[in-house]
């Protein structure tokens, strides 16, 4: 199950966090949210998760240039 964790930092920013998300579909889950909050303050940090999409199509790349 997908879920957001926003901290709310002392100097007024804050952070989100998609759980329980792999891929690019973190990008769309917070894609609402962030639009409703306003302009865009900070930088966007893709996690781990975020590349798995892409080393499950490289393996599986990797596994048929074996065969």
């Amino acid at each position: 199950m997908k879920k957001i964790k926003i901290t709310l930092h002392k100097d007024g920013t804050q952070t989100i966090e998609v759980l329980g998300s792999k891929g690019s579909e973190c990008v769309e889950f917070t894609k609402q949210l962030e639009e409703r909050l306003g302009d865009k303050i900070g930088e966007r940090i893709l996690k781990p998760e975020f590349h798995y999409e892409d080393w499950i199509f490289e393996q599986k790349e990797n596994q048929r240039e074996k065969e």
